[in-house]
């Protein structure tokens, strides 16, 4: 991705601007924009001028910029403003898949160097190319309704800077582009190089308000980012650290399962205690530690079909809970409880790694429930089955008392044995959880 990528998903959308985004539906394509862009001024001669949505908006896209397409606009079918009056977002949806399928939400709150905004300033709607871009230079704040960043360029007349309205603050990252947030309305005066921008979390909350299909986050356009952080093996002999790094890597190949289309599988979405869970990074980096651990186990390595045989044998669960570790098992061993079979042993993952063995593996039969606060019928139904799991064992277990108990003997190998250390590795797996 380069900066004429930035350009192509970047739209002219009524007088302002807008950015194109495939979520996990891949028969939609979104239009991420300003909810004023949407809106039409009514001027009223006998008191305040008022605000009406249009029936129609046009777009235009990057390389056709004078071939305008009208979509008639019907709120609450294909168009979803956020509830909140003072946030300035909304999302246009086109039933038809355009091909921005490269383009991830990324939260951030600081550190916007290599972001910039795109869009269609007033200033060049008669140009051959009306399209501009501002650099991002700074950060001026940050709240949970409104980020203000400086450009660059210290002074844009208004002329200048209207027609970004609705526009993305976007960077190229590798073969896919981060946007983290929607340009707000732009100011009446000179913007004094500031700008203000909807956060991308406005808009995700747009799309779970409405039950809408998933904006995807930008760990998910690099799994790369994700397994550098599960091997960082930080806890293990140095002399051992790159030779696992090495072995796991070669491991990763048997991990057949694109997250993307993994994101909406039931057993994800039924493995976290939390509704917010699924959207953070740690679960996913979790989630693909458990996918590992499994092709260890596993002849066939990981994919969606080992993943739904194992979630009855060896369950992954994450929780984003503050909890201790103690506090917590109770509640996972009901929340773990349902479409299991005998003898299921729970992979559970936390923000939080015990500090003990005794504290990252434990029988089942050692959690108390207590029955007498249970107030509905399907947790009864849970207490009932929850008798079906052998124990509870936290994820990182078997990096610190499988490998790194056996690490004197896992060092023996060099680094050009990696798939002896891999060998290794799997038996000792395999005991851990067969013992």
């Amino acid at each position: 991705m380069d900066e004429n990528d930035l350009k192509r998903y970047t739209i002219i959308l009524g007088s302002g601007s807008g950015v194109m985004f495939q979520p996990l539906d891949e028969t939609k394509t979104y239009i991420l924009s300003a909810k004023h862009v949407f809106y039409e001024k009514i001027t009223n001669d006998n008191g305040p001028d008022t605000y009406e949505l249009l029936t129609t908006i046009n777009y235009s896209i990057s390389d056709k910029q004078d071939t305008s397409i009208e979509v008639i606009i019907n709120k609450g079918e294909n168009y979803f403003e956020h509830s909140d009056e003072n946030v300035d977002g909304a999302i246009l949806i086109l039933n038809e898949n355009l091909g921005f399928n490269q383009i991830f939400t990324d939260e951030r709150t600081t550190g916007f160097e290599g972001f910039n905004l795109t869009g269609y300033p007033n200033i060049k709607r008669n140009a051959d190319d009306k399209y501009d871009k501002q650099i991002i230079n700074t950060l001026n704040s940050y709240n949970d309704t409104l980020i203000s960043l400086r450009l660059n360029v210290s002074h844009l007349d208004h002329e200048q800077i209207t027609g970004f309205s609705g526009g993305g603050i976007i960077k190229a990252n590798g073969d896919s582009l981060l946007l983290t947030g929607i340009q707000s309305k732009t100011p009446n005066g000179p913007c004094n190089g500031e700008i203000q921008v909807v956060p991308i979390k406005k808009f995700e909350e747009i799309v779970d308000g409405n039950n809408l299909s998933k904006l995807l986050p930008s760990y998910l356009s690099n799994i790369e980012l994700l397994i550098n952080s599960i091997i960082s093996y930080n806890e293990t002999l140095p002399a051992l650290k790159p030779k696992l790094q090495v072995a796991i890597r070669k491991q990763f190949e048997q991990v057949k399962c694109e997250l993307n289309s993994i994101y909406s599988n039931d057993y994800i979405k039924k493995s976290t205690t939390s509704i917010t869970g699924i959207k953070s990074r740690r679960f996913w980096t979790s989630f693909l530690e458990y996918a590992l651990i499994i092709s260890l186990l596993e002849v066939d390595g990981f994919d969606e079909d080992v993943l739904a045989k194992m979630n009855l044998t060896k369950k992954f669960i994450f929780s984003d809970s503050s909890k201790d570790i103690y506090d917590l098992y109770s509640e996972v061993l009901l929340f773990a409880s349902e479409n299991i079979s005998d003898n299921c042993q729970i992979l559970l993952a936390t923000n939080q790694t015990p500090n003990s063995p005794n504290r990252r593996r434990m029988p089942a039969s050692e959690v108390n429930l207590n029955v007498g606060s249970v107030i509905d019928n399907e947790t009864i139904d849970r207490v009932q089955t929850s008798s079906k799991i052998k124990e509870i064992i936290h994820l990182k277990a078997i990096e610190f008392d499988c490998i790194n108990t056996n690490e004197n003997a896992l060092n023996q190998f060099t680094i050009q044995q990696f798939e002896d250390i891999l060998t290794e590795i799997k038996r000792l797996v395999y005991e851990f959880f067969n013992n």
